[in-house]
């Protein structure tokens, strides 16, 4: 395989396993207000804790996501076995070489 589809399946993988990150983590922060508006079902702090709760899914989703990106990298030395999907004009090689 090259460089350029060792890429293309890598990101594609990779955006699955993000997908699936941020799918547990809702379901776990959906829980969790759940689990506060049952104890405290007057609060009128539940739609605020659950716009911060999404947020924070997102976010925590997207840290996990780069850690694992980084880790990955570095210990299967993926650096060498892929090419960059989208490079700038000026940094592009040359088709010929």
């Amino acid at each position: 395989m090259s460089k350029k589809t060792n890429s293309v399946i890598f990101m594609v993988v990779a955006t699955l396993v993000n997908i699936l990150l941020l799918i547990v983590y809702f379901i776990i922060g959906f829980v969790l207000v759940g689990l506060f508006a049952s104890y405290f079902p007057e609060s009128p702090l539940v739609p605020v804790i659950i716009m911060v709760m999404f947020i924070a899914c997102i976010a925590l989703s997207f840290l996990t996501y780069s850690k694992l990106v980084k880790w990955a990298t570095e210990k299967f030395g993926l650096e060498d076995k892929m090419d960059p999907i989208f490079t700038p004009k000026r940094n592009r090689r040359n088709r010929m070489d």
